[in-house]
């Protein structure tokens, strides 16, 4: 266990070198964080320093990234680390945390890995610290609110506790991990105090007392994250005790995926892959795109849903595109990959297809259009797509034969012979084949009149005929 301390109490020739490095941070800012980081190496339990230090390596990270939301780091790979493993060596974790969070102070799994590695060494207040750092890097990330009220009833402060749990049922007022964090928080501040009722419980936050019984009742049954907390406890045990049994990595990150949390889901899959039997495991592979994606759409996600509370910041806009790219990049980029080591796969080239389709790249959606409808789970998305793309190239004639396939083949008028009959007719109207185009359009106006602009089409028909 490592106590923690204040500047104060560090050696008065440290004290000096620090006060040095306090006068630079305006003029040498990288020399103050080189002091900083020498020192708090030294002494680590110095939160003051590393408070310090923190404040100073995510003014320069915000500054050089032009706003705070650049912070974020870039998923490309899914280059993610395994939590929970500090327990074994936690001040070289400790150290490690540090090292990955000078790179990258945005490096939300380094603050993480802090997080880990000062509650198993008893810095209880460091570990507040670190996931109020994540907080203020991602203040919408309920795992993480979730980690810091338990954070702080394990330094003893029951009051933000208290305040975390409100904060999070704001986002979530359903969200059973709140109601048992703030009801744990409660029992804490009645031992304390003494008294129930003079202790500033979550009583005092929900709307009246009935609430506040049937919540202490739900909290006395297990929910269904401290179930799935437990079941991750007893697969780990397993997998330490048969760590070449691969069910039991598979198991870990299915558990974890389940609970909400990506990274380790991803990690434990990239782990079953270095695995013997995983290596040639097709399925690990696909699961490990499949999750990374999942990444990705929640940082989506997470800022449309912070520009949309905040339309004119520029900076979570341009960070809401810039995941949207980045999300895109990785699906090119794994799809291309796919491609060329599995080319009979047809899934996979449909998917390239529709990347390069949305990117305006018709040549190149075309050939894995082509041969995406040898697969026939995709064959009719293929053709329309593969009509799509000759038309958009101006290709009509090509493309009305794909359109008429689909035509004759789907029987019933669904949503995709709706699109098929309409591009076709969009093809005859480009071609300046009007009257077969209003035909087209009609089978779609008697279907759904609502479709597209079909309406208008029909209506502007009939007026210039009259």
């Amino acid at each position: 266990m490592i106590e923690e301390f204040p500047i104060s109490q560090l050696d008065p020739r440290l004290v000096k070198q620090l006060e040095a490095a306090d006068k630079a941070c305006q003029t040498d800012s990288n020399y103050s964080t080189e002091i900083y980081s020498a020192i708090l190496k030294q002494s680590i339990g110095c939160l003051e320093l590393r408070k310090k230090l923190r404040a100073l390596q995510l003014r320069m990270a915000q500054n050089s990234t032009k706003g705070f939301s650049g912070l974020l780091g870039k998923v490309t790979a899914a280059p993610f680390m395994l939590r929970g493993k500090s327990d074994k060596d936690p001040e070289g974790m400790l150290n490690k945390a540090e090292d990955l969070i000078a790179k990258s102070p945005g490096n939300v799994l380094a603050h993480q890995m802090l997080a880990d590695a000062a509650a198993n060494l008893g810095m209880m207040n460091t570990a507040v610290f670190a996931y109020e750092t994540i907080r203020r890097i991602q203040p919408k990330d309920l795992r993480n609110l979730k980690d810091l009220g338990d954070a702080y009833l394990d330094a003893g402060d029951t009051e933000s506790a208290i305040g975390i749990g409100g904060e999070i049922m704001k986002i979530n007022p359903s969200d059973g991990d709140a109601e048992d964090l703030m009801k744990r928080a409660s029992v804490a501040v009645a031992m304390n105090k003494g008294k129930w009722e003079e202790s500033e419980d979550f009583r005092a936050q929900l709307k009246d007392e009935a609430e506040a019984q049937s919540l202490e009742q739900a909290a006395k049954a297990v929910t269904d994250s401290k179930g799935l907390e437990e079941l991750i406890r007893q697969t780990y045990e397993k997998f330490e005790q048969e760590p070449e049994n691969i069910n039991h990595y598979k198991k870990l990150s299915d558990y974890y995926q389940r609970y909400g949390d990506l990274e380790n889901a991803i990690a434990w899959i990239q782990e079953a892959r270095k695995q013997e039997a995983g290596q040639a495991d097709v399925s690990l592979e696909e699961k490990e795109r499949q999750l990374t994606l999942e990444y990705f759409d929640q940082a989506i996600e997470q800022w449309e849903t912070a520009y949309q509370t905040n339309p004119n910041d520029e900076g979570i806009r341009n960070s809401w595109e810039e995941a949207l790219q980045n999300k895109k990049l990785f699906q090119r980029n794994q799809l291309e990959d796919l491609v060329q080591r599995y080319p009979n796969d047809y899934g996979y080239r449909y998917e390239l297809g529709m990347i390069l389709y949305e990117e305006k790249d018709f040549d190149g959606s075309l050939p894995h259009f082509q041969l995406a409808q040898r697969n026939a789970k995709v064959r009719l998305d293929a053709i329309l797509h593969l009509g799509r793309a000759y038309s958009r190239k101006n290709f009509h004639d090509l493309a009305i034969e794909q359109f008429n396939i689909l035509k004759t083949e789907i029987q019933v008028m669904d949503d995709r012979k709706k699109e098929a009959i309409y591009e076709l007719g969009c093809c005859y109207e480009s071609m300046g084949k009007k009257e077969k185009a209003i035909e087209e359009y009609k089978l779609v106006y008697s279907a759904d009149i609502s479709f597209r602009d079909v309406a208008d089409k029909i209506n502007s028909f009939y007026n210039s005929a009259a």
